[in-house]
């Protein structure tokens, strides 16, 4: 055999044997990649959605000082309504939280708690007790665009010189809002139940003053020429002593006192003062502001005061009887005018905002005015002029006696 034949055949085994490795060599590194641990994968989780921050409502309402306790009232009246809507769901599928403020005793104090509010990002305010602070709130307000439910200030600038998204749900107090209005028609049943002598004796606050002359106008025009309107003597508001303003008044020897003047302590502290001077006179106090606290504090003091207000529970009314029911079994007392203006103010603001859609004020504040469907406790639904003053049908004149507040008489207001 020659050499070139012998090395073709080496070179052809060569091939074989190296077609045989490499045949040989893949098989191994596909087996090796069959038979290698398998590697899971971690698992993709979708984190659950973050709950929506809660709608924040702010209250600016005394919290401080000799009508605290009026405040309170007022807060829990919101609060309840507040608990309810939350246990029914919130307001566009969002929890509500309540922020509560300081209205203070001056203008300075409310405009203060109004810019904190507006700080906190509240997306409406309720509040507003006297007109010496409300008028100064609702500027600020009106001025950052926030929506504002005005309780119980007695000034027609709320709504004169108000705004879109404000609305104001007392009465009517001046006879530029009607000539009907929670003060005239006072004068004028002191007129009818034959008073010849009244005697004023109140805060130094735009709302007294206000009621002076509610009082002088009414008086000057329907009284009979025997009737004497002496006005009123004022003390400091914020102050809880009045004794020397009571004795000068009682010193003009009238048939009906009228304190304009309010907070626990300053009403038994007035009312104990007449009658440990000898005055034995009929005493009528500020509207609203003689509750269930103030009777029981004065004791026997307390019997033929009279007041007035514009709601008193009525349990033959089912609204106002599952108000009292739920309120008193949260806060173990009956509720009064005040709880339910406090009640009545959270509804509108929250079903605003629900039929708004959102919180956006442009969106909100057109739906200030509007009743939306919900009965208040006085059985009837929440209804407006068309500057955004509540309509009511009438002031109850009512009278402490045994111990208890009674209604004894109604008279129509216009709103």
């Amino acid at each position: 055999m020659s050499k070139r034949r012998s090395w073709v055949r080496v070179l052809v085994v060569l091939s074989v044997l190296a077609l045989v490795a490499t045949a040989c060599g893949d098989g191994e590194e596909e087996a090796a990649e069959t038979t290698a641990a398998p590697t899971t994968a971690a698992p993709t989780t979708t984190a659950a959605p973050e709950p929506e921050e809660p709608i924040k409502l702010g209250t600016v309402w005394f919290n401080s000082g000799t009508a605290v306790g009026l405040g309170d009232i007022m807060r829990n009246g919101f609060e309840l309504a507040v608990m309810q809507q939350n246990e029914a769901g919130g307001v566009l599928g969002r929890q509500v939280e309540v922020i509560h403020y300081d209205e203070g005793y001056s203008a300075d104090e409310s405009v203060a708690s109004a810019r904190k509010a507006i700080a906190d990002g509240v997306a409406g305010v309720a509040g507003g007790n006297d007109a010496t602070t409300c008028v100064a709130m609702k500027d600020v307000l009106k001025e950052e665009s926030v929506p504002l439910v005005v309780t119980a200030c007695g000034s027609e600038l709320i709504t004169t010189e108000g705004y879109d998204g404000a609305v104001h749900i007392r009465a009517p107090v001046k006879q530029t809002q009607s000539d009907s209005n929670a003060l005239s028609v006072l004068a004028r049943w002191m007129i009818q139940q034959g008073y010849k002598r009244v005697q004023g004796v109140g805060v130094d606050s735009d709302w007294v003053l206000l009621t002076n002359d509610e009082f002088t106008r009414i008086f000057d025009e329907e009284a009979p020429d025997d009737f004497e309107y002496s006005g009123m003597i004022y003390f400091p508001y914020g102050t809880a002593e009045a004794r020397v303003e009571v004795t000068k008044g009682v010193g003009n020897d009238p048939d009906l006192l009228y304190l304009g003047l309010w907070g626990k302590d300053v009403v038994v502290n007035a009312v104990q003062a007449a009658r440990e001077i000898g005055y034995e006179g009929d005493i009528m106090v500020n509207e609203v502001v003689y509750t269930p606290p103030e009777v029981e504090a004065l004791g026997d003091l307390s019997e033929g005061i009279y007041s007035s207000t514009g709601w008193i529970l009525d349990e033959s009314i089912p609204e106002a009887a599952a108000f009292s029911s739920a309120y008193e079994a949260e806060y173990g007392a009956p509720p009064d005018w005040w709880s339910e203006l406090g009640y009545t103010a959270a509804l509108q603001l929250m079903a605003a905002i629900e039929a708004a859609g959102t919180t956006d004020y442009e969106a909100v504040a057109p739906l200030m005015n509007d009743e939306h469907g919900f009965v208040t406790p006085r059985g009837k639904p929440l209804r407006f002029n068309e500057n955004g003053l509540r309509l009511v049908d009438d002031w109850i004149i009512i009278q402490s006696t045994g111990g208890e507040l009674h209604p004894v008489d109604a008279v129509p207001l216009a709103g």
